[in-house]
């Protein structure tokens, strides 16, 4: 057995083929070596021996043209006691520059189902002819060789799947942003500008009121006056209300200080606007977190959003911490509380018991958490039991922000 030329074959890294070519030569006595590969239609060339950077890139063979070109559309190897190929640029690869003949043998590297990722040449003097025997020893190597082309095309048909998935969740999670602030700014111009407006004319009418009960005598018309004004008030009071609201729902919806000042400022913004617990933020520095994509810190702004939505909502919470750490190459979001807990185990019934209750609420939110940190790629865990609390756990790997323009 080939030593060398088992060691590169069988190692999971990648492998150089013009090194391989030279081994194929070694191993068969041979003074030069190619490897073709196919792409179904040719064979252009991988790796050569002598190595020959310009020759390598002009030798082209159509499937079905020359030896090589045989070997590749039919799947069988071929030995030839002499060969001159007719393209000057497969001479020169030959050693043929001057004229004269080599022996030549040609195997196809075969991967599973028998389909021709490419061919070995290995050619020497016509005074060496090569062997049935050498043949037959030389394939097992080149179907080696196959199937590791095949792995090789499926992990790059894999890296561009996943590229393409990342792009897209990336430019859907982008949208769902853009429409959370179209709908935001929707509200912030139309709901909230009426609502500020009615409450100007609210207090304008209830001024009014004032001034006709200061010239006015007769105690029934002053009773409908004071009706009237207190009508005005409970209205007015609405509005406001109504005014908050709105406001919030345009905070939950979108956050301008993650668009303007990052996450770690988004954060901070969270908990800040939570007056039903005591919140704190304990985060590393903001350029820390200056290579996270943007569609990445929206997701984790989101999650933590959810996340302290239920601690205090479903929890009950009277204390949340926030944290935001880069640990290595990764980034982890962590949201502690002091609320309920609840049992993390899988509990058909007790789902069942909530969905009666209206509890359920927070399971849905956990499920949302959940989906978005598989989106992104993100590990979740989720630590809890019922009158300790929960800890929710985001373990974010960073990688290079695919590009979503494509």
């Amino acid at each position: 057995m080939n030593t060398q030329l088992w060691q590169m074959l069988a190692t999971p890294v990648a492998f150089d083929l013009g090194a391989l070519a030279q081994a194929f030569a070694e191993q068969t006595r041979s003074t030069g070596a190619v490897i073709q590969l196919s792409d179904g239609a040719q064979l252009t060339v991988g790796g050569l021996y002598p190595p020959d950077p310009a020759a390598q890139a002009a030798l082209v063979v159509l499937l079905g043209q020359g030896v090589t070109g045989l070997v590749a559309r039919n799947g069988h190897g071929m030995r030839l006691g002499a060969d001159r190929p007719r393209s000057p640029v497969h001479r020169h690869v030959l050693g043929l520059d001057h004229g004269g003949s080599v022996a030549r043998l040609a195997v196809p590297a075969r991967g599973l189902g028998g389909q021709i990722l490419g061919v070995v040449s290995v050619h020497r003097s016509v005074d060496d002819p090569y062997t049935d025997m050498e043949l037959t020893s030389l394939q097992p190597w080149a179907d080696l060789l196959g199937l590791r082309l095949q792995v090789l095309g499926l992990r790059d048909a894999v890296d561009a799947h996943r590229d393409d998935r990342d792009r897209l969740i990336a430019q859907a999670i982008s949208a769902q942003e853009a429409e959370r602030r179209r709908i935001a700014s929707d509200l912030h111009d139309g709901v909230t500008t009426a609502i500020a407006s009615m409450s100007f004319h609210l207090n304008a009418a209830e001024l009014s009121i004032e001034a006709a009960e200061a010239l006015c005598d007769e105690s029934s018309e002053l009773t409908r006056l004071a009706q009237a004004r207190s009508q005005i008030g409970v209205a007015r009071t609405l509005a406001d209300r109504a005014y908050t609201q709105t406001r919030a729902a345009i905070t939950g919806l979108h956050s301008l200080v993650l668009d303007d000042l990052g996450l770690v400022a988004a954060l901070e913004s969270l908990v800040e606007t939570a007056p039903e617990a005591v919140m704190e933020t304990v985060c590393d520095p903001p350029e820390e977190f200056a290579d996270l994509p943007d569609h990445v810190a929206a997701a984790l702004f989101r999650i933590a959003q959810e996340s302290t939505s239920n601690a205090i909502r479903h929890g009950h919470a009277s204390r949340v911490t926030v944290s935001l750490r880069r640990i290595g190459g990764g980034v982890v979001l962590g949201i502690t509380d002091d609320g309920v807990g609840f049992d993390v185990r899988p509990d058909p019934m007790g789902r069942a018991a909530a969905r009666a209750a209206g509890t359920e609420g927070a399971h849905f939110g956990l499920s949302s958490i959940a989906e978005r940190c598989v989106l992104v790629g993100a590990s979740l865990r989720i630590e809890s039991m019922p009158g300790r609390g929960t800890t929710v756990i985001v373990d974010l790997p960073v990688v290079d922000a695919p590009d979503t323009t494509g």
